[in-house]
Formats: structure tokens, sequence, C-alpha cells
């Protein structure tokens, strides 16, 4: 990412200030209105008579001669001339002027010194100068300046210029992380309350916190990346970081790897891996899901038939295929006769791995009718069936339905889950038309 602002460049649009005009309108009488009342006039200066003496010569080499060089050479006298903080704050501004004609970004800053250090400069442009000195530090890669001078900046009330995240990137370059993501923190929230959260703070964001192995803290920077933008790139990093911020079972890691797949974001060999893992932890199952995956992997060039774990447990899974096909039909009856929910439940599991929503989703419905749904160890299973009730209602297109089924979910590890599923339920929601059937998910 490039960091250089090049914000400081800017500063060649500041005003001129006419001071001799003004050393005449210092002894003006206030003018009057139409009904005769004496108008509110600006604070009376102070010039002294050897800075005027010293100033005038230098600002009509700018002004009249436009000779910045030869009133750059001459400038030292006005230096020396100065008596009062009124003095200091002319000799600034004609000093930035100066720099400005000539690109002189270090003479510039000479006169932001002055302007900052007197006395008479308005509150306001002590504040944006004090930031414009330190866009000046940024550009000039002395982030330790850049930082001081924009928080400064900021305490007085700066809010342009992205300074939460200029302010971040310039901790960020003094190794300084924890105080790099707080900021960025801050620009993201100054983003949000704009419009449109800005998605490159939130990029910058999650990679500050990746470097930080804040795996946590990257998840939710790209959580709202996906909420955002319905990019395969952003879903893959923001599930990959999500996974790596806890510690899910087999079971709950095929079901962010599900969503993975459906929103096209598998990358990588180690994600197919781990897919294959998930649906084979206790045995050989789902082979159905196992070959439309690999096809799929294979397809896309991410994985290889060549390597030989892969063509292994492709061959495994297409000699079980035919027979699995061939008596899941008959599975469905005795699963909702049985008292145990589980049954349902686990039979579901096999239609959804089949694309068959519609199955998979009476299925799980059956089991829930006898919650709670227990396992053979008598653990309850409601969540987890709840859970892949609402994925085939997703795929079915059911979102309303679906988003309800993740709303009732307890589990804190499937509960957070749910929410990357609902932000996907969103996205498909808002698109035009997606057949749920042929979704990418098997």
């Amino acid at each position: 990412m490039k960091l250089v602002s090049k914000f400081a460049l800017a500063l060649s649009l500041v005003a001129v200030s006419a001071a001799p005009a003004a050393f005449a309108q210092s002894n003006e009488k206030p003018k009057k209105d139409k009904k005769g009342k004496e108008a509110a006039a600006a604070p009376k200066k102070n010039y002294s008579k050897p800075f005027i003496a010293a100033y005038v010569p230098v600002a009509d080499l700018l002004n009249k001669t436009k000779d910045a060089a030869a009133a750059k050479a001459e400038f030292p006298k006005v230096v020396a001339a100065i008596g009062n903080d009124d003095d200091r704050y002319e000799a600034g501004i004609l000093a930035i002027n100066i720099g400005a004609g000539l690109k002189d970004l270090a003479f510039q800053e000479q006169g932001i010194d002055l302007l900052i250090a007197s006395a008479s400069t308005p509150a306001d442009l002590k504040r944006e100068y004090t930031f414009r000195k330190g866009a000046i530090a940024y550009d000039s890669k002395r982030f330790a300046d850049a930082e001081k001078n924009m928080l400064d900046a900021y305490n007085l009330g700066h809010r342009a210029n992205n300074i939460e995240f200029l302010i971040s990137n310039a901790m960020s370059q003094q190794n300084k992380e924890a105080e790099a993501i707080a900021w960025i923190g801050k620009a993201i929230d100054a983003s949000k309350a704009a419009g449109p959260v800005n998605k490159t703070y939130l990029v910058r964001a999650a990679v500050l916190s990746a470097k930080a192995k804040n795996y946590a803290g990257a998840a939710n920077f790209y959580k709202d990346l996906i909420i955002a933008e319905n990019n395969p790139d952003y879903w893959h990093d923001a599930l990959a970081f999500f996974d790596r911020s806890r510690d899910f079972n087999p079971e709950e890691t095929l079901d962010i790897l599900r969503l993975m797949r459906a929103t096209d974001g598998l990358r990588f060999q180690q994600e197919y891996s781990a897919y294959l893992d998930s649906l084979s932890y206790i045995g050989v199952r789902y082979p159905a899901e196992a070959v439309s995956l690999l096809d799929e992997g294979f397809a896309k060039g991410l994985i290889s038939r060549n390597n030989v774990t892969f063509s292994e447990r492709y061959n495994e899974a297409k000699g079980r295929l035919a027979e699995d096909t061939r008596t899941l039909a008959g599975t469905i009856a005795p699963a909702k006769a049985s008292p145990k929910g589980m049954l349902a439940s686990l039979t579901g599991d096999s239609f959804f791995s089949h694309k068959d929503y519609k199955t998979a989703k009476d299925l799980y419905e059956s089991a829930l009718s006898k919650a709670p749904v227990l396992d053979k160890d008598g653990v309850d299973q409601t969540d987890r069936t709840r859970f892949r009730l609402a994925m085939s209602k997703t795929m079915l297109g059911d979102y309303a339905g679906a988003k309800a089924e993740f709303d009732m979910v307890t589990g804190a590890n499937r509960k957070a889950i749910a929410e990357y599923w609902v932000a996907f339920i969103t996205h498909r929601a808002n698109a035009t038309a997606t057949p749920a059937a042929t979704a990418p998910v098997s």
C-alpha cells in the first residue's frame, strides 16, 4: 500500500497576505454601516516599525517582481526584525507563500513554525497549519514528527484529510502496531459516520491486525468488508481469519468451509484438504460432496489430480458414491419414524451433501420436532441441527426463513458462524437472480 499522502503539496493553495495594506488599515477608523453604527472591526495589528521596514521590500520581491528566490534570500532580514506576535504571524504567512512559489516544503515548514508560535494566529488557522506541518513531515517520511503534529492537530479539532488514517499509518511505520490499529479503528468509525465505510481502511485494519497476530480482530474487519461488498477474495480472507480466531470442531469447520465454497472463496490446497478432513473425520462420509468438491477444485486448477492424496481420496469417494446414492431414498422413512431426532438430523446431512436441500430441510424439521436432538453420547445437537436447517433454507432461497433459524442458534461458535451466513443471505437476497439449487455448496 502506498503510504505517502502528498497532502503537503496542497500548501501551494494558501492565500498571499498583503501585509503593506494591512499596515495601512491598522490605523483606519472603524467603518460604519447604513444605520450609522460602527461595524465590528478586525483585531488591530501592532506591527513594529523595524519589521515593516524589513518586510515590505521582501514582500515586493514576491508579489511585484515575482522573484520568489530573491525573496527567500532576503527573508532572514524579516525574521531578524520580528518584534512581536503580529510580526511573527505575518512573517510566517510570507514564508509559506515564498516556499509555495518555490515548491520548497522545508521553507514552508519554517513559515508554519512561525505561525504556530505566534499568539496572533487565530485558533482555526493554528489547527490547520499544525496539520499541514504534520503532512509535510509525513511526505518527507519523518513519521515520528508526522504523528506528533497530526495528533496535535486532531486534538485541536482537525477532522479532515483522512487524518485518523494518516496517524495510523505514521504509527505503523514506527512499528507501533497496537496504536496503529486503534487509530485505524477511529478512521473506520469516522468513515461510517460520513457514509459507506471506506474499504481501504478496513483492508488496512485487517492487515495490521493479522500482522499483530490478532486474528479475531482481522476477522471482524473482514466481516465488515464482506458486508460492504460480496467479493470472493474478501470472503476467503474473512473466513480464513475467522477459522483461525477460535477453536472449532470438525462439524463447525465444515460449515465454515461450505460457506467459503459457496462464496467462491476457496483458494488454496490446504483448504481443500481441510474440507475433506471435515467431511470424513469419522470414516468416509458424504462421498457425493467429496467428489463434487474435488471435481470443482480440479476444474479450477486449484488442486491437481497428480497429487497422490487428492487422487486417492477422490477414487475412494467415487467408489462409494454409487452405493450411497442407491440407498439414500430408503433412509427417509426410518429416519422420520425414529423417536430419536438425531437419526433424522444425520440423514438430513446425507441429503444436504447430495444437494437435495428440500429433503434435507424436511428431515431437519422432523428432527427438531423431537427436540432435544441428542446424539449417541447424550450430547444435545439441537443447535447443529437448526444450523443445518438454516443452511438448507438458504440454498432453497428461503432467506427470511433461514435468517429466522440462524437467529435461534445459541451456541457461541455456531452463533458466530451464523453471522457470516446471514451476511451471505443478505447478498443473495439482494441479488437479481441466482438459482439456489445451482449454488456451489454440496
